[in-house]
């Protein structure tokens, strides 16, 4: 019989997640006023170690005058070291890595000219504000969500911009055959069926523009708007220098310590104006996924990490160095649980069953691939099986070409084929009563088919289609099974999504709900976005949320405070 494989993880036996001396601690809260600033630190942290961190004055080989200084250079930070600069202020962007982060192609954008040439159609963003709430059990701040929904076409027009001779793919139009060529086409998603009450399990929405050619990663468009920043004149990027501390004077956000890593030596950068954190997600400190997001903690080994960024000492970036930084300086947290960004790409899965390890049925198949990644993880041991027959072409067109686009072309498509049910339950794996369960579930979901109504799990008559015709075929999804962070088909972390809670400006609140003066969160970073889940009801929400309160928060601090 299949047996359970589950890593419960080790538990804490580093000091205290925050990275902050009682000291510390207390001459922050205390909001002392000196000449001098204090200091707000977190630590600098290897995969395998903690070293707390405060730098003295004596330790500064430099120092740096500006208006602002952005935290990390992602696809928030890169937006607000533009605007800012593009606004008239000094700006300096400080990076960990030794250059510019981004990954997906993928953004929330639409109400704007741009989008509907690729063909998204004008939406009412209240709409998907009211959704994402109702996904996220009302825990977000529809203030900052509903903001970032109405600017987001805007921000995307102008990051966009940056690149020169950028193709524009519309619904009619080819594909450029150059594999160079950087292109704007819409998501498939976008031309797929309006959303229909009482058929359709969950309410998507379309709304996603995508940027194609090149490394599939946008980086091109990324680097033109740090070129955009530079080209001012008045702005400066330093790679290979993580921020370790903030400087507090009078309750106000004054600056930055920045530790070298070429050299270990430090730099304050002081910015008149204040600080943005944009410095990303925590994915790979071990104490606050426990503290925030203690069931991913606990299934680690299920997860694919695939957040690749180290610095140049190979430690990885993400360890949630805003957000402690905010913490340090009075900022409030999100309260847990944080929502967390984890794929698994089943294909096509609401037109089929789906059994666990058990030989039972466990949901409603029809979900998007992160809702039913979550449930995945509650069955037992680590596969799920996708269950298919001779049909299955008929209400589901391409199901090979999906299967080769998800798998890769010498990747597994059907992981067995038999003339009966109990035959594809013993290739399986399946023995004695499971395999049992596995033929009767089957049986079971036929009855349902046949009765038009789905009693067991409520989907859609719509999308049951009987498991009946021979040859009956398999798809297996294995949680444990990681190749690389390109298998859309592995259980994906891709990013936490827990941050300093902000008012729709992007300025860090503290305990009281206060603005902290001089101090910004955006990205991941950012709280109040998504919290306690991450909705899948709209393609690249999150590429989407980080570049317009990037773009926001860098027009904000130059030309509402300055």
């Amino acid at each position: 019989m299949m047996q359970s494989t589950r890593n419960q993880g080790n538990p804490i036996s580093r000091r205290n997640f925050l990275g902050i001396t009682a000291a510390g601690a207390a001459l922050v809260g205390s909001g002392l006023v000196g000449c001098a600033p204090t200091t707000a630190s977190t630590s600098q942290e290897s995969d395998t170690e903690s070293e707390e961190v405060q730098i003295t004055d004596d330790q500064i080989s430099n120092t740096t005058d500006c208006d602002v200084v952005v935290v990390g250079l992602g696809v928030a930070g890169v937006a607000a070291f533009r605007a800012a600069a593009e606004a008239g202020a000094n700006v300096v962007a400080v990076e960990k890595c030794s250059n510019a982060n981004c990954r997906s192609s993928m953004f929330a954008a639409f109400n704007c000219d741009l989008a509907r040439k690729l063909g998204v159609e004008d939406i009412d963003y209240t709409e998907i504000g009211n959704e994402l709430m109702i996904q996220m059990a009302h825990r977000g701040d529809y203030r900052v969500i509903n903001k970032w929904l109405s600017k987001c076409g805007e921000a995307f027009e102008w990051y966009v911009g940056a690149y020169d001779n950028l193709v524009l793919v519309g619904p009619e139009d080819d594909f450029p055959e150059d594999p160079n060529q950087i292109y704007l086409y819409a998501d498939s998603a976008t031309a797929a069926a309006p959303y229909r009450p009482g058929i359709d399990h969950e309410h998507l929405f379309n709304g996603c523009c995508c940027v194609g050619g090149g490394d599939e990663t946008h980086r091109p468009i990324l680097e033109a708007n740090i070129q955009k920043a530079l080209d001012t004149g008045n702005a400066t990027a330093v790679y290979d220098s993580p921020a370790v501390q903030l400087d507090v004077q009078d309750g106000r956000v004054t600056g930055v310590i920045c530790h070298n890593l070429k050299d270990d030596t430090y730099s304050r950068y002081t910015a008149k104006l204040g600080v943005i954190l944009a410095s990303g997600d925590y994915s790979f400190n071990d104490e606050m996924l426990q503290q925030y997001v203690p069931w991913v903690y606990a299934h680690k080994d299920h997860y694919l990490f695939s957040h690749e960024a180290v610095d140049m000492n190979g430690n990885h970036a993400s360890m949630g160095d805003g957000q402690r930084l905010g913490i340090s300086a009075g900022g409030h947290l999100d309260i847990a649980p944080h929502a967390v960004m984890a794929h698994i790409l089943t294909f096509g899965s609401e037109q089929f069953i789906e059994i666990n390890e058990h030989g039972q049925r466990f949901c409603n198949e029809d979900l998007s691939m992160t809702n039913v990644a979550k449930i995945m993880l509650n069955q037992p041991g680590s596969k799920i099986f996708q269950i298919v027959d001779s049909h299955a072409e008929e209400y589901y067109p391409g199901l090979e070409m999906t299967l080769t686009f998800i798998r890769g072309e010498d990747g597994e498509h059907f992981s067995a084929e038999a003339d009966t049910l109990e035959d594809l339950a013993a290739q399986l794996g399946f023995e004695g009563e499971y395999a049992e369960a596995f033929v009767d579930s089957i049986n079971r979901y036929n009855e349902l088919c046949e009765k038009g109504h789905d009693d067991d799990f409520g989907k859609a008559k719509e999308k049951m289609h009987p498991i009946a015709n021979p040859p009956f075929r398999a798809i297996t999804y294995d949680t444990l099974k990681h190749t690389s962070v390109l298998d859309v088909s592995c259980m994906r972390l891709l990013v936490t999504m827990g941050g300093l809670v902000t008012d729709d400006n992007a300025r860090v609140l503290d305990d009281n709900l206060d603005p902290i003066q001089g101090l910004f969160a955006v990205g991941n970073t950012q709280g109040g976005r998504f919290v306690d889940d991450y909705p899948f009801s709209l393609s690249g929400a999150s590429h989407g949320a980080a570049l317009t309160y990037g773009y926001l928060a860098g027009k904000y601090i130059v030309e509402e405070q300055g």
